[in-house]
């Protein structure tokens, strides 16, 4: 599995979390186009609400998404800090492009708990990614802050180097749901930070219904070149 899979995987599978068989009602399980309430899936058509609203396009190109699929899941694993919180279930949509390298990539997603449990709050899903990132084993130079973009205000922004590729997770909230994004750009010479910041925020823009940025780069997260962590 190439490492965008990988991110793909681990930061929607991360947020595919579903309930117990207990949390299901009627309507759900005759409803529901992935099976059974209490059954990790993902598909794509899984949850069309959730999938309309992503972005159709995106990059100046005008691409369409590799990969559109939602779902859900229930382990323990996934949850992670979530179910703290009393979050049982969680459900997602996620839009994928690919670049040209298999380890370079956009995921756009939005995720919600379903309407029998708490809003969810959008700081909770800010923790999750945060210490996702903190316990992991190949995660580096660690960076949170909170740039504010055009009319979408303020935004979560983890900057980190992960196994020699360098990522960004937004997260805010907006439209009844919360909005992740997650980029990932190899480390490599002559790859640049400030490119990468601008297309984390483009497609923040894009994700939140709005058109990419005109200006030249970004101030937000970190600028300089991208370079690998000492000892990797």
């Amino acid at each position: 599995m190439s490492r965008l899979a990988r991110l793909a995987s681990l930061c929607l599978a991360a947020v595919c979390l579903v309930a117990a068989l207990s949390g299901c009602n009627a309507e759900q399980l005759a409803q529901n186009p992935l099976g059974p309430c209490g059954d990790d899936a993902r598909s794509p058509g899984g949850f069309p609400d959730l999938e309309a609203k992503l972005p159709a396009t995106f990059g100046p190109d005008g691409a369409v998404p590799d990969r559109v699929d939602s779902g859900r899941s229930c382990s323990d694993t996934a949850l992670g800090t979530l179910k703290s919180h009393g979050i049982t279930e969680l459900d997602f949509a996620g839009a994928t492009w690919n670049e040209d390298s298999s380890s370079e990539g956009t995921v756009i997603a939005v995720v919600q708990a379903p309407r029998y449990l708490e809003p969810l709050e959008t700081s909770w899903v800010e923790e999750f990614y945060e210490a996702g990132a903190r316990n992991g084993k190949k995660t580096d130079n660690i960076e949170v802050s909170r740039p504010g973009i055009g009319a979408i205000g303020e935004v979560f922004w983890l900057d980190t180097i992960n196994d020699l590729s360098f990522q960004t997770v937004a997260v805010w909230p907006g439209d009844g749901v919360v909005h992740v994004v997650i980029v990932a750009t190899d480390v490599a010479p002559l790859k640049d930070r400030g490119v990468h910041a601008q297309h984390v925020e483009d497609a923040i823009r894009v994700a939140n219904g709005g058109e990419p940025s005109s200006s030249e780069g970004c101030a937000c997260g970190s600028a300089p070149p991208a370079t690998a962590p000492a000892g990797s």
